[in-house]
């Protein structure tokens, strides 16, 4: 057993961090979808917009289906359904196929989303709790490295064949359904924890607040990084033809994923000096890439505007995974053990769900407006965020304060 944990606990990375996302697809999926399949900015939000209505409908059950399945065989299932989704997104010539592969990509991620705690119980096993934030970092970092390679020659080979990037999807998601079955899952179950087995989940302050900031954290991050490439793709149209853009894209693309590689790199560091209040570098980040795509569009000058709107895309993707894996230790760290997987479910359902509103919010205002006026409302938005952050940390602060004077007192 012991052998088939540490083997199972260094393929995890790899896998984790393989099947995070459709690798080569998000890195043109844009472009795939505008100028392949011919859809438009509101049929891709619309479409984005039913995926993730479909997966809240699957959030509910999920814990149920989950605890009867079991951990391994749902992140098996939510492998299988995103080699599914990706095979529709290539070969699918109609757009209700396009929206069923949309479905499909979002329900992989209900049935994934216990990843995490199968990797926390296994640390825990090794007696390697404390170096879950550096190995959940590591796992940000190969899918940083993946999407940084992906992008950096996606742009070429679209412009050869614009399948070639999918077919190396295909491919990469296969590998993800074999590596899958080498994951081994350790049930850790102490006293404390069988006499708790029939409780209810227990919702603290910490853990509902922790939640709503991920899940708005979260909601924003996946709308504005969608609409971000098309907000620049608009943009740059002003003055280069379509094959320029294409590789100019690309090429923004590349420096946003040396952002994220970076950030995942620095991570362990920052964070054993700032600890919680990384949720306010967080935050302040989020604005600042927001306000810069505002700032862009108004300007006269396309040229200076397309920069800085790709200075702000550079730091959206350079917060997403610290940004992660912090509000996940912070929710893992003050959840019980029998909790956890539940716990996870609660985070990704409420990032579907803000993501399903403004996503929803962005179908009917593009309809109607430009995107400008979408970022506006967004900056808006976040602006009454900041309630979430400064009452998140503060719990955290006198938690931890709490808990300093226990063990004094101990003592």
């Amino acid at each position: 057993m012991n052998k088939q944990v540490e083997l199972s606990n260094k393929l995890f990375p790899i896998y984790c961090g393989l099947s995070m996302d459709l690798v080569f697809y998000i890195a043109i999926n844009t472009l795939f979808l505008t100028t392949v399949k011919g859809l438009t900015s509101s049929e891709i939000n619309l479409s984005n917009t039913i995926g993730i209505l479909v997966s809240l409908f699957f959030y509910l059950m999920s814990h149920k289906i989950i605890d009867k399945i079991g951990n391994i065989t749902s992140i098996r299932l939510g492998s299988i359904l995103m080699l599914l989704a990706a095979i529709l997104f290539t070969f699918s010539t109609n757009f209700i196929f396009i929206i069923i592969a949309e479905i499909l990509y979002e329900v992989s991620f209900v049935f994934k989303c216990v990843d995490i705690v199968i990797l926390n119980k296994n640390l825990v096993y090794e007696n390697r709790g404390d170096e879950f934030v550096g190995v959940k970092a590591r796992v940000a970092t190969i899918y940083s490295a993946a999407t940084m390679f992906a992008t950096l020659i996606s742009g070429f080979l679209f412009n050869i064949n614009p399948y070639l990037p999918m077919l190396i999807c295909i491919f990469i998601c296969i590998i993800n359904c074999i590596l899958s079955i080498f994951v081994i899952e350790v049930e850790v179950v102490d006293n404390k924890e069988e006499t708790e087995k029939n409780s209810k989940f227990e919702f603290t302050k910490i853990i509902i607040f922790t939640i709503l900031a991920y899940g708005l954290l979260f909601g924003f991050i996946g709308v504005t990084q969608t609409n971000d490439k098309l907000f620049m793709m608009y943009e740059l149209q002003e003055f280069l033809n379509a094959k320029t853009v294409a590789l100019a894209i690309s090429i923004i693309l590349f420096l946003s994923r040396v952002s994220r590689l970076v950030s995942n790199i620095i991570f362990s560091k920052v964070y054993s000096r700032l600890k919680n209040k990384m949720l306010y570098a967080i935050y302040i980040s989020m604005f600042i890439s927001v306000l810069l795509f505002i700032v862009g569009k108004l300007l006269f000058f396309p040229i200076l505007g397309s920069i800085l709107m790709a200075i702000g895309f550079l730091l959206l993707l350079g917060l997403r995974d610290p940004a992660d894996n912090l509000l996940s230790t912070i929710l893992l760290q003050n959840t019980r053990k029998k909790d956890k997987e539940q716990a996870m479910i609660y985070l990704q359902f409420t990032r579907r769900l803000t993501l399903f509103l403004l996503s929803f919010l962005a179908t009917m205002i593009l309809r109607k407006y430009e995107m400008i006026h979408l970022y506006i409302i967004i900056i808006v938005i976040i602006l009454l965020y900041l309630f979430i952050v400064v009452k998140l940390y503060n719990l955290l602060k006198q938690g931890s304060e709490l808990s300093a004077r226990n063990k004094r007192s101990k003592i």
